[in-house]
């Protein structure tokens, strides 16, 4: 019987290209069939290639996948996208739980802590059926630890602790100390990142005449708790609590230097960004149960959370802003004449937005998600056919006191060709649909929201083909193409009066929630692997051109134009001592004109691009993976840049420039 891994072939070149840069142990690059997969490409990191990194940030542990790209300094002020698909059209995942509310639309509002977490996920494309509510453009995906990660062999109890410096003014430290036994078993984890204001690249000078790029420092805490029973090796149940929390003095659009324009009066434009100290916290909830073999379910995977996330400004007499998240998921596998799976499930989740009291007449803006899903996994062999339909519906309440509700059902058809055990060929073509987003939060009391007639869901239509080809046992090569329609786009228009800026009121205008036109999306990837001896080297390349109406966009929360991304890695692995050094690029190509963002003088502005390129050591100094130490240099040529994940213009954010990094982690 032939043994199945956890990866079919034609997501092994990507799981594959996440180990490259820290890759200590040999990697089979043998046939890989598992039924039952999805479609989508995933891109894979694990905990063991987190502690082989100097990583404190979702940013540098995919570095390596050119189709994903992070912009805009520290925390809160990064903005991701997935094949140039902005933050309101992708999902951020965490044990099942999310949130599509932001507090601030100048702020990203995904908060996590990646030496949390066991396994980090990047889905990219329209989801399937069971991808869950508002799968339309992709999602970043993850698991936390739990104890029986950490536990070394024999081991019933065991601590880890962790710690880190970079010469670009930052530091990171972290404990951890978890068991089991008779069935039981606990974690608790805590994580501290401290960034001061960072350099900026060579011959990087704001308009006060220093190196530094001014209210970019931040602080970071992360911890987690968790408790669980096994039942059997099959089945568990978990309880957990989760908790980030940024905190510094931050401008107030945190995705801007405007210390970099001057003002009308000649002076530099700072107060136009009112710094001041800010802290963000998430906090979250979950229980969970995952199961096998029960019957005619051969697997469950089922949780009930909370999240909260809330603002505030110590000092400021605005007081807290929140967003209260509650939501469920049902997901079972049953197994159908031991060839085929069937999926089905429900998903449900209520979201409100609480504005710091300003006495406002506006009423709390709420929405609820429920949607069903029943998906078919039918292996043909050498075919697997994949077919799904779901079914999503919204319930929405405005500030304004006007309601909307609307549902969809959306097909999703996939097929799999297996030529043989080297070439493996796949197509799709799959619909979702995302509800209307609440309006931000922290505005939201200061906005008379109402609803269009007939107002949609967003809908999503993603038609890709791709393939899997290994012409020789050390290569692999992978690659896809797409072309996405976005139907009913979901955007604010301003029917009357004043609807935006800081002096708008409830009273002052009429904001309106709009279906506003057509997202259109296409683009390709491609990648290669190689693997001979101690060496291995891989190289990638990913291109997207979103256009709105026909038009390119340029809007960070929708879609940004981005330039054709290539990656590469080189690493070579010593055998004694345990040494791994290696090379990794990324080189982003010209994304040529565009609107310039707020506060950058001009109208529009070139998207320049950029190479940097990073080089890093890992050793295990007792040969085995429960000690680390790691060591590295980002942007080693001091590059001064910004990422195409940001809005254009002199306003935005440049990236750090050289940042020499020595981190430690132990199990023991």
């Amino acid at each position: 019987m032939r043994h199945t891994p956890a990866l079919p072939l034609r997501l092994l070149p990507l799981a594959l290209i996440a180990g490259f840069a820290h890759a200590n142990e040999p990697t089979q690059l043998e046939t890989i069939h598992v039924k039952g997969e999805g479609l989508s490409s995933t891109h894979r990191v694990n905990i063991k290639k987190i502690e082989e990194s100097t990583a404190t940030d979702l940013k540098e542990v995919l570095s390596a996948e050119p189709a994903i790209s992070f912009g805009g300094g520290n925390g809160q002020s990064q903005w991701v996208n997935i094949r140039g698909m902005g933050q309101d059209q992708i999902d951020f995942k965490v044990d099942d739980t999310y949130s599509d509310t932001q507090i601030f639309h100048h702020n990203s509002r995904f908060l996590f802590d990646p030496q949390l977490v066991k396994v980090i996920a990047v889905q990219k494309g329209t989801g399937q059926a069971s991808a869950g509510i508002g799968a339309t453009s992709g999602a970043i995906v993850s698991e936390t630890v739990e104890a029986r990660d950490l536990l070394r062999e024999g081991q019933q109890a065991g601590f880890k602790i962790n710690a880190g410096i970079n010469s670009n003014r930052g530091w990171s430290r972290g404990l951890a100390a978890y068991g089991e036994a008779g069935g039981f078993d606990g974690l608790v984890a805590g994580n501290w990142v401290s960034e001061q204001d960072y350099r900026g690249g060579k011959n990087y000078r704001n308009l006060e005449g220093g190196d530094k790029v001014l209210n970019s420092g931040l602080g970071a805490r992360g911890l987690l708790a968790k408790a669980g029973y096994r039942f059997n090796e099959d089945n568990r149940l978990e309880l957990s609590h989760r908790q980030e929390k940024y905190y510094g003095e931050r401008a107030l659009r945190e995705e801007f230097d405007f210390s970099n324009v001057l003002a009308d009066d000649g002076q530099v434009n700072t107060a136009n960004n009112s710094p001041r100290y800010r802290i963000t916290t998430q906090n979250t909830t979950n229980l969970e149960f995952k199961g096998a073999d029960l019957g005619f379910i051969d697997k469950i995977r089922s949780n009930v959370y909370r999240m909260e996330n809330s603002r505030e400004e110590p000092g400021q007499s605005s007081g807290t802003t929140e967003i209260l998240t509650y939501g469920a998921n049902l997901n079972l596998d049953s197994r159908l004449f031991e060839r085929h799976t069937l999926k089905y499930g429900v998903n449900w989740r209520s979201q409100e937005g609480k504005p710091a009291d300003n006495g406002s007449p506006a009423q709390n803006e709420k929405k609820k998600d429920y949607g069903v899903y029943l998906e078919g996994i039918w292996n043909l062999d050498p075919f697997t056919l994949t077919t799904g339909m779901r079914y999503d519906y919204f319930d929405l309440h405005t500030s304004g006191a006007q309601n909307a509700s609307n549902g969809r059902f959306n097909p999703s058809l996939g097929l799999i060709y297996d030529v043989n055990d080297n070439l493996s060929f796949n197509a799709g073509l799959t619909y979702a649909s995302r509800s209307p987003r609440l309006y931000e939060v922290a505005l939201a009391n200061s906005r008379n929201l109402v609803v269009q007639d007939d107002l949609k869901a967003e809908r999503s239509r993603n038609a890709e083909i791709g393939f899997t080809y290994r012409p020789a046992e050390a290569w692999l090569l992978s690659g896809s193409y797409f072309r996405q329609t976005i139907y009913d786009v979901n955007d604010f228009t301003c029917l009357s009066g004043s609807c935006g800026g800081r002096n708008a009121t409830y009273d002052s205008g009429v904001t309106q929630y709009s279906n506003v036109g057509t997202l259109k999306n296409h683009g390709y990837e491609l990648n290669a692997a190689f693997r001979h001896q101690a060496w291995m080297v891989r190289a990638g390349v990913a291109y997207s051109k979103p256009k709105m109406d026909g038009e390119v966009t340029d809007n960070v929360i929708l879609a940004t134009p981005m330039g054709r991304t290539w990656t590469t890695g080189l690493s070579y692995q010593f055998s004694r001592p345990n040494v791994e050094i290696g090379w990794n690029g990324r080189f982003v190509q010209s994304a040529g004109w565009g609107d310039a963002s707020r506060g950058s003088g001009n109208t529009g502005a070139n998207r320049p691009g950029y190479g940097v390129n990073d080089i890093y050591a890992n050793w295990k100094p007792t040969g085995k993976d429960n000690l680390n130490v790691n060591f590295a240099i980002y942007n080693l040529f001091d590059k001064t840049y910004r990422s195409h994940s940001q809005r254009t213009g002199a306003s935005t954010l440049v990236e750090p420039g050289r940042d020499i990094r020595l981190a430690v982690n132990y199990r023991f």
